[in-house]
This record gives structure tokens, sequence and C-alpha cells, in this order.
């Protein structure tokens, strides 16, 4: 008898410890934590970029909207606004996914310089930026130096200068103006590079008595840009 109620509590005592260990088990396999309340958004691809005026930049711009403790949140309404009134995204609002992400493509305004763009997310918000660049040069003008007067054989008081600039008024550096003068005037240059103003400058010795044309021209591809400077000689 002794032996049979021995045998029933080890049973027993087997039975709690193995349905205890089951329940552990269960419990941590059950421990999942839910994100909470989003909280926090963070730029994590595409910033800081650069591309040219009024162009899709390369990477889309992607955010990440997490609670208190880091962990992502997903089905987050995020809303992206360019700064500049001529720059756009593709989509004004993103949801998030399950990883707590939301993209867009942005392409920059028409001015060079820092581009910008808002994210908000609730009343949390952001900045991306990005530099544009100025496009290919489309214009040249006259800045200084026309319509001179000085003796035959001498130096024009003021060089001559053009600036150079895009489609949308940027100016474009590095381009190689091209000079020549039509009526005998002796350049200093026949070549010269515009500088970060998209401006390029001459001098010009002028020739015997009456009027010198100068020419200036750009070649973007097959097509001249070009402005013609009248100096007159005394």
């Amino acid at each position: 008898m002794l032996r049979s109620t021995s045998g029933i509590r080890r049973f027993i005592a087997g039975r709690v410890v193995g349905l205890g260990m089951s329940a552990v088990v269960a419990a941590c396999g059950s421990d999942t934590t839910s994100p909470g309340t989003p909280s926090i958004i963070t730029v994590t691809g595409g910033a800081t970029q650069s591309g040219t005026v009024h162009s899709q930049l390369t990477q889309p711009i992607v955010v990440l909207v997490t609670d208190a403790d880091g962990h992502p949140v997903s089905g987050v309404a995020v809303t992206f606004a360019a700064n500049a009134g001529d720059g756009s995204v593709s989509s004004a609002q993103a949801t998030t996914d399950a990883g707590g992400l939301a993209q867009v493509n942005w392409t920059l305004g028409t001015a060079a310089g820092l581009d910008s763009m808002a994210v908000t997310m609730g009343t949390q918000s952001t900045v991306v930026t990005a530099i544009a660049t100025a496009g290919v040069a489309a214009q040249i003008a006259i800045v200084a130096g026309n319509s001179q007067a000085a003796p035959a054989d001498s130096t024009l008081g003021s060089p001559l200068t053009v600036k150079v600039t895009d489609q949308y008024g940027n100016p474009v550096s590095g381009v190689t103006v091209n000079w020549s003068s039509d009526d005998g005037g002796v350049l200093a240059n026949t070549t010269t590079m515009t500088d970060a103003n998209g401006l390029a400058q001459d001098t010009l010795t002028i020739g015997e008595r009456g009027t010198d044309d100068v020419s200036v021209a750009v070649i973007v591809g097959t097509v001249p840009l070009t402005a013609v400077f009248t100096e007159q000689s005394m």
C-alpha cells in the first residue's frame, strides 16, 4: 500500500512539473510585443542627394516610423511636401508598410542650390535636403562692357562681360566662351571659361577709327548661343 501511495505521489508530481513547463513554453511562445503609438520619424534613405534642377532624384526618399521604444509601426500616414514651389513629389501621402517604412520620389525645383522637402507624421516632422545643380547652358547675355568708345589702338576701359545661364536662369559654370573681333580689334583671349556665377570676360584693344563688333558664342551641342558687343574707335 505504501509503494502504491508513493508511486501515485511521484506520478502527480511529474504531471505538475510537466504542466508547469508546458505553461512556460506556451507563455514564451506567445510573448510578442505589439508596437505602440507612432512617435518617431527618421529618414533612412535618399537624403543629401544632388541632381539637376527640375529633375527627379535617382534614389527615393525613405522614412521609418517607430514607437517610443524603436519598434516599427505599420499603417501610419506620412505626408511629403516639396518646399520649392515648382518642385514635386510622386505622392503627397504614403502609408508605412509592415517594416514601418514609407517612400516617395522627389523632383527638385528649378532654382539651383539647396532644396528641401518637409516630411510629416502626426505632430512629428523632419526635413530632407538635396542640392540642385544648374542645367546645360541655354542663354547668353551681355552684362557689361558694351557700347564703349576709345581712341584707335587703345584698350577699352571696361572688360567685355557675358553671363551664361540654363533655361531657368541659373548661372552655368565651366562653359567655354569663344570671342572674335570682326573689325581689326585685338582680344586678350579667344576663349574664356565661365566662373561660378556663370560670368566670362575678355578685354579688347580697339582697332582703327570706326565701329568694332565683337562676337561672342557658346556652342551647346550643335546650337550656338551668341551675343555681339558694338564698340567705337575714335
